[in-house]
This record gives C-alpha cells, structure tokens and sequence, in this order.
C-alpha cells in the first residue's frame, strides 16, 4: 500500500480552460493517478479519470467542468508494480467564469500629458463571484517596479492616482488582485507614454547662503542660448515673435539628449517650404517640417535620415470646426460639428508640432493647442 497522497487548497479557476490540481505524496515513483470528481449539490460524480503521468498533478480538460458550480476532488497514485494509494480527503473547489478586471479610464499605448496619473478600475464576474481585494502597481519601460498602490478592498472604489511621473517616459501598469475563493485577477500590462510640455518657473535668480566661506552662490534656470536672424523682418507681438521671409538659426545653447522631443507651436506657415529644421552638430544630417497640400487637404511633413537615405511621416493637420460668437461649436441635428470640409489651411489657428526621437527612429503628431490664440483682425 501506497502513502496517501493530499490535495493542496484549489483556487477557484476557469473550467473553459485546462487546470492542474496538486497534490503532495512521498513514497515509490507513481507512474499513475486517478481523480474523482463529485458535484457538491447534487453528491453525484461528474468525473472519474486515470492519468499516466509521473508528475504529482492531475490535468482537468478544458469544459469538463461547469462555471459557477462548486465541487469536491479527491486523487490516488499508483507506482510501476500496481500498488495503490488510498484515496485523498476529498477538497472542495468552486469554478467560475473568468472575471472582467481592467482599467476603466484608460487606453493601451495612449499618450497622458501630465505628471499625474489617476487610475480607475472595473471588475464583473457573471456568477457572482465577488472581489477580495487587487493592488495597482506602475513600471518602467523596461518592466521594473517604480511603485505600488496600497491593498484595496473596496470594489466600487478601485482608484488610485501616481504622482512625479516623468516627462517623455514610458510606463506600464498592471492590477493583480483575488477574488472571494482565491481566483487570480490581472488587468495585464497596460502602455502609457508620459509627454507633455513642462512650464518652467519664473525664478530668474536662486540665491543661497554659503557661511562657512562668508559668501552667497547666484544660480539661475535660464539658458543663454545663441542665435541670429538672416534679416530684420520679424517682430514680437502679444508674446508671439513673427517672423516673414526670414529665417531663425540656434547657435549655441539649444542642443537634445539623444532621445528628445521637440514641441514647435506655428501659426500662419507658408506651405511647402521647410519651417523647422533641426541638425547634427557637423552639419551632415538634418530633419525638417514643413506644410504640404494633397489634394484638398493639408498635411506636415516630417522628413529625417535612415540609414543611407531619408524618410517621411505625413500627418493630417486636424480640420477646424465652425463656432458662433459666442465661441460654442455649431453642430447638426445629429450632434455632429459642422467641420471646414474644403479645408485651405486654417492659419488662425496655433498648431502644436511634436517631434519625437526614440531608439534611432522618429515620430510626429500634429495637433491644436487647447487655449489657442487668434489674431485680431481690425477692418479699416
């Protein structure tokens, strides 16, 4: 006679897909094991199955079992000479559907422009199965731990917000949670990319007293940075500095890390001519922007180096919509804004270029600043 095997605690599982049951025996090699099944209600076996295996498991075939039902399992082993163990005290055991667990206000890979990042959750299960209790954690982009929320218990309160995130980051989060009888919840892990435009202090000057030497230390967060103008034909209006058949070049001062984003705010840009470039320090390789008409539609244009060659990005400027006096849109029956549809550009509106730069390649969005300005326009 064989030593009893014991059935470890089964957490409760979905019984659409395969699920091993461990058990824990001491004794001869077991070359076989045999697992009954009784429905809990109705006390009637619903499953009495061999397994030649020499691994202390036995495998429930997917939809063998039924969701939402709760059951009792018991196993016994058998060695290569055809000796038997008892069977196992029986273990109870429930089934459910797998639970709906994910992040309710947000979007895989979307792109969050602030350091704050507040986090919501959902949870369903179609039997009833309720929830014990899940925690929140956020990643780097290369899946290390940055931190945690606490434990939450509440399911109609599953929030959390994470502070201090970093601008042109890549994060990752992630929820992992049980249910009531031990069912393992996971939103997997869900991509946010942190880009947004930082607005510096106002504090020119930083003073600090050094006692020890009888002095005081000035430092400041301004950057002196270098440029010239081809010509004298631009000017600084309302805080905008306009510039018409000229041409701004950065000398000194203004250089990028080797990953960057570039934001270039534009209104008013002369189609098919290059408005921002950007080049390498000797000079060789450079990417530039610039606005281009196909069709009846306008696109920018984001040519940069590959390689030997070049490519392009093209991406649609965002089509104006119609408003009355009183700054609302104008919208249809259906609740549709009325759109510019024969678009020739809209130079009223102050456009927000984004140049990104990651892992050797480049990206571009184009889209309206949120608070745009437009020019006042005084008929004479």
């Amino acid at each position: 006679m064989l030593n009893t095997p014991i059935v470890r605690k089964i957490p409760a599982f979905d019984p659409r897909e395969s699920y091993s049951v461990v058990f824990q025996y001491e004794g001869n090699q077991v070359v076989k094991n045999r697992a009954v099944i009784i429905d809990n209600e109705t006390y009637q076996t619903v499953y009495d199955h061999e397994q030649e295996r020499m691994r202390l498991d036995h495998v429930i075939v997917a939809n063998t079992l039924s969701p939402g039902k709760a059951y009792q399992i018991k196993i016994k082993v058998y060695d290569d000479y055809g000796n038997e163990s008892d069977f196992s005290s029986p273990v109870l055991f429930y089934c459910f559907t797998k639970p709906t667990f994910k992040f309710s206000n947000l979007t895989n890979d979307m792109i969050h422009r602030t350091a704050v990042l507040p986090v919501k959750l959902s949870y369903s299960q179609s039997e009833g199965e309720t929830f014990r209790e899940c925690q929140i954690s956020l990643y780097t982009y290369d899946y290390v731990l940055s931190t945690s929320s606490n434990i939450l218990y509440d399911v109609s309160n599953l929030n959390h917000t994470f502070y201090g995130l970093k601008n042109e980051s890549v994060y990752y989060l992630r929820a992992t949670g049980k249910t009531t009888h031990d069912m393992d919840i996971d939103t997997g892990y869900l991509k946010v990319n942190i880009q947004y435009i930082m607005k510096y202090s106002n504090v020119i000057l930083r003073v600090k007293n050094l006692p020890e030497i009888g002095s005081i230390s000035l430092s400041s967060n301004i950057i002196d940075i270098g440029y010239e103008f081809e010509n004298d034909n631009w000017y600084i209006k309302d805080g905008e500095l306009v510039i018409y058949d000229n041409s701004l070049t950065y000398l000194s001062g203004f250089s990028a890390p080797s990953e960057y984003t570039v934001f270039c705010k534009a209104r008013k840009i002369i189609p098919n001519v290059p408005f921002l470039t950007l080049k390498t320090p000797d000079g060789k390789k450079s990417v530039w922007l610039e606005i281009q008409k196909i069709g009846t539609l306008y696109y920018c244009v984001l040519n940069a180096p590959y390689g030997l060659g070049t490519y392009n990005i093209y991406k649609e400027l965002p089509k104006a919509v119609l408003v009355n006096d009183a700054g609302e849109i104008l919208t249809d029956t259906t609740n549709r804004a009325f759109m510019i549809v024969n678009l020739d550009y809209t130079d009223g509106y102050t456009t927000v270029f984004e140049v990104r730069f990651r892992k050797g390649l480049f990206g571009l969005q184009v889209y309206y600043e949120e608070d745009s300005t437009v020019e006042e326009v005084v008929e004479e």
